[in-house]
C-alpha cells in the first residue's frame, strides 16, 4: 500500500474552555450562517453544540450554553471536529490499487459492484455468515436500525455487532451487577456532589475531558478522589488515593 501525501495541518486554536471565541474566527465579517444545535459525535458524553453551517457545509460553532451536560463547554476533539469536513486529506472518491501497488479513482458503481461480487464470491465458497456486519455506537437508532436490516435481510449473516462490545459491554455488565442497570444509574451532575468517588479503570481526562469538571468540583468542596487504573494518568496523578 503507498502511503498518502500529507498535506500541511489546517491552523486550530484549540480551546478547551468556552467554544463561543473559536467559532467565532471561523466567520467572514458579515456573513450570515444558519445555527444547527446538534451533539458532538465522538464520544459518549454527547455535549451539545450549535453548528454554523453556510452553503451546507459547517464552518465554525456556537456554544450551547443550555445543554446541561457541557453548559457551552467543549474539549478540543470537538472544537476542531468541524475542519475535517472540508480537510484537504479526505477521501472524495472511491480508489483502486492497481497490481503495482499504486491507487486510482473509480467510479462509486464500480466500486459498489466490485464489493458486491466480492461478498458473493466469499459467500458462495464459505456461506453466509461468513461475513460480519460492524457498525458504531455513535449512529443514531434510525442508522442502527438500517444496519441491522441491511445485514440480516441483504448479507443474510447473524454477525452483527459494534465498537461498543471492546469498550463499553464490560462496564454495562459491572454496572447491572452492581445498581441493576447496565449504564450509569445517576446524572452526570452527581459526580460534583459526592463526598468520594472511585473511578477505575477510565481515563477521563482523554476519553471524557468535559466530565472531570466534576471530578475538580467534588474534591474543592472537599471529596475524595479514588483512581484504580494500571497507568499514571493525569486523573491518576490528582488523586487522593
Amino acid at each position: 500500500m503507498t502511503r498518502l501525501k500529507r498535506s500541511p495541518r489546517p491552523h486550530a486554536r484549540a480551546n478547551a474552555g468556552r467554544s463561543r471565541e473559536v467559532g467565532k474566527a471561523a466567520l467572514a465579517p458579515g456573513a450570515r450562517d444558519k445555527l444547527v444545535k446538534t451533539h458532538c459525535c465522538f464520544c459518549g458524553v454527547q455535549c451539545g453544540i450549535t453548528v454554523k453551517v453556510r452553503d451546507n457545509s459547517i464552518v465554525g460553532y456556537e456554544p450551547r450554553e443550555e445543554f446541561p451536560v457541557n453548559e457551552g463547554r467543549l474539549c478540543s476533539k470537538a472544537i476542531k471536529r468541524y475542519k475535517q469536513g472540508a480537510y484537504p486529506d479526505r477521501l472524495t472518491e472511491c480508489l483502486l490499487r492497481s497490481e503495482d501497488g499504486n491507487f486510482k479513482g473509480i467510479a462509486w458503481e464500480d466500486a459498489f459492484a466490485r464489493a458486491e461480487s466480492k461478498i458473493k464470491r466469499i459467500q458462495e465458497k464459505y456461506g453466509s455468515d461468513s461475513v460480519a456486519f460492524l457498525g458504531g455506537a455513535s449512529m443514531t437508532n434510525e442508522k442502527a436500525y438500517l444496519n441491522g436490516k441491511f445485514a440480516r435481510l441483504a448479507l443474510k449473516t447473524s454477525n452483527i455487532d459494534y465498537n461498543g462490545r471492546l469498550c463499553m459491554v464490560s462496564a454495562g455488565v459491572a454496572s447491572r451487577m452492581a445498581f441493576g442497570v447496565d449504564r450509569s444509574a445517576n446524572p452526570w451532575s452527581d459526580i460534583a456532589k459526592a463526598e468520594c468517588v472511585l473511578v477505575a479503570g477510565s481515563n477521563m481526562a482523554e476519553s471524557f475531558p468535559i466530565l472531570t469538571r466534576g471530578l475538580w468540583e467534588s474534591r474543592d468542596s472537599g471529596g475524595e478522589l479514588i483512581v484504580i487504573d494500571p497507568r499514571e494518568t493525569a486523573i491518576a496523578k490528582s488523586a487522593a488515593v
